[in-house]
């Protein structure tokens, strides 16, 4: 059986479906997809990260709904990269506020991506966090890795 699809979506398909090839079109709602597939998975049980990630992936999927078609091969690129981004550019943490440290749990996948033993700050994704150093930035504690359990 097949889901409603939100209006976003349905009205961007049959904008696709009237401007692209088919093999173009379903790239592009295969990508679209998979960036909500992604970020369901990044940010599963943060209420507020889930709702501002779906209006930004609707929003830049709507700004660009209109892409030439000499444009499309670049934003299906940013589409494969974006959801990379999401699966293995991105470290969830939490806040230890007794002992002045953001705790982050590394999967395997990040592990092989990311230089442990330099990594000494923590870029924030929202503007509401705050620094905790003195300086700014977060200090990253690698709790556990996933294939610790």
């Amino acid at each position: 059986a097949s889901r409603p699809q939100p209006a976003v979506f349905t009205s961007f398909r049959h904008h696709l479906l009237a401007t692209m090839s088919a093999s173009t079109t379903a790239r592009a709602l295969s990508g679209y997809r998979r960036l909500f597939r992604a970020r369901a998975s990044l940010f599963q049980g943060d209420e507020r990260a889930l709702r501002e990630s779906r209006q930004a992936i609707r929003a830049e999927f709507v700004k660009n709904k209109n892409a030439t078609e000499s444009q499309i091969p670049e934003l299906l690129q940013m589409i494969d990269d974006a959801e990379d981004m999401l699966l293995h550019g991105i470290v969830r943490g939490e806040l230890n506020e007794d002992r002045g440290v953001v705790e982050v749990k590394l999967s395997p996948e990040h592990e092989s991506r990311m230089d442990t033993e330099t990594m000494t700050h923590l870029d924030p994704i929202t503007s509401d966090m705050k620094g905790i150093d003195g300086k700014g930035k977060p200090v990253i504690e690698i709790t556990k890795n996933s294939s610790d359990k």
